[in-house]
């Protein structure tokens, strides 16, 4: 497994490459992506397959510290985490983020990433945080002041897009809603068997009320829907082993609960400081959430829509609404590796009773992840220059 170093202790993040897309060696955006907590950086292993046969898109699955592949936490960095003070969350929070972005700057040269082209229509790089992973990723945009000007330099010019897929609200340092349930609230059961029914129930898909009216009465808090079984169930036992890590949970989870503050001002500086974006010229940021999703990642993102109107001016943070998918769209909705027409040719939309145009009943899975995440790490720049052009047409 290829492993980058990202500090002088030898710290090693270990990677997934769905390699140079043989069509675009010199014009393809390469995405970043980082997995949440519990769940490994193979919960991308069907998106990669996928992705091996884009055009445009190379994808890059890190394993975050502590995962497989990449170098653990040592005993008493786990055993400190508990009573750190609000100076060691902090450090422990910016040195995650470090590590990412030392990796993205590593790989950048090694690989010889193709730069945004002059017409900002290809080329650069992406970031995408999943669940938790979202954290980590706006902790290196927040950080980024603290980085050699080198890297600062190259992740200015590089970076067009921070994806953040469906970040709950610990992620963002806001906090549960009175309403909030998972099988962790459970006091009757051990943390063990939390976790692991946790686990189901985070796969589920859910039907809410009426999303359009942003009422929080509108979610279903606690009882995943039946019409289609959670995305667990569609792995095989092997799958679980490699993509599920339980005994890794713990520290990331006691680490993230009692960290409010620091994610809290990470995720807004990331996302409304005027100064650092003035760094990122070329950085959107996109919040890609599904419709039947817990009732964490959609109460997150009305939440993150309110603070771009109050903080951004409503122009910082973009929401991306995928219909018919739940937390796990990664995954479930990749299954492409049986399908013969290319790309293009494997889109179905489905009719009828079937709500979920992401989802066939006939078996044939359409790659809308696929376009929801190239949406977002190039059409938002092509967007812009459309309106560039319309600007200069009136000032004309």
């Amino acid at each position: 497994m290829p492993t980058i170093t990202v500090d002088d202790n030898g710290t090693e993040l270990a990677y997934l490459d769905s390699g140079v897309p043989k069509a675009s060696q010199d014009s393809h955006v390469t995405i970043f992506a980082i997995h949440g907590i519990a769940f490994g950086f193979h919960i991308y292993d069907r998106i990669l397959g996928l992705l091996r046969d884009s055009a445009d898109i190379r994808f890059v699955a890190i394993s975050r510290r502590g995962y497989p592949g990449s170098t653990p936490y040592d005993p008493d960095e786990i055993a400190r985490i508990p009573t750190d003070g609000d100076g060691q969350k902090e450090e422990f929070l910016r040195a995650r983020g470090k590590e990412v972005a030392v990796f993205i700057d590593k790989f950048i040269e090694a690989f010889h990433l193709p730069p945004i082209s002059a017409d900002e229509s290809s080329g650069g790089i992406a970031l995408m945080g999943w669940s938790l992973g979202s954290a980590v990723a706006l902790s290196v945009i927040s950080h980024l002041d603290t980085y050699p000007q080198s890297a600062q330099a190259r992740l200015g010019a590089y970076l067009r897009t921070l994806i953040l897929h469906e970040p709950p609200q610990v992620a963002l340092g806001l906090p549960p809603l009175l309403k909030s349930w998972s099988p962790q609230y459970d006091k009757s059961i051990t943390p063990g068997q939390a976790l692991r029914i946790g686990i189901h129930w985070l796969t589920s898909y859910f039907r809410h009320g009426d999303l359009s009216t942003g009422s929080l009465d509108a979610l279903e808090y606690v009882v995943p829907a039946t019409y289609r079984a959670p995305s667990i169930y569609t792995m095989s036992d092997a799958e679980v082993a490699q993509i599920v890590s339980y005994d890794l949970a713990g520290p990331d989870a006691v680490w993230f609960m009692n960290s409010r503050t620091q994610l809290r001002a990470s995720y807004e500086k990331a996302s409304f400081d005027s100064v650092l974006r003035a760094k990122m010229p070329h950085m959107k940021i996109w919040l890609v959430v599904g419709d039947v999703t817990p009732s964490f990642a959609i109460a997150a993102a009305w939440q993150v829509e309110a603070d771009d109107q109050r903080l951004g001016g409503g122009n910082f943070v973009k929401v991306k609404w995928v219909g018919g998918s739940n937390h796990f769209v990664s995954f479930t909705l990749c299954a492409w590796n049986h399908l013969e027409p290319p790309l293009p040719d494997r889109l179905c939309r489905c009719s009828g009773t079937n709500p979920h145009w992401l989802y066939a009943p006939s078996g044939r899975l359409s790659f809308g992840t696929y376009l929801a995440f190239k949406m977002a790490a190039i059409l938002s720049r092509r967007r812009d220059l459309r309106n560039k052009g319309r600007r200069s047409s009136r000032k004309r």
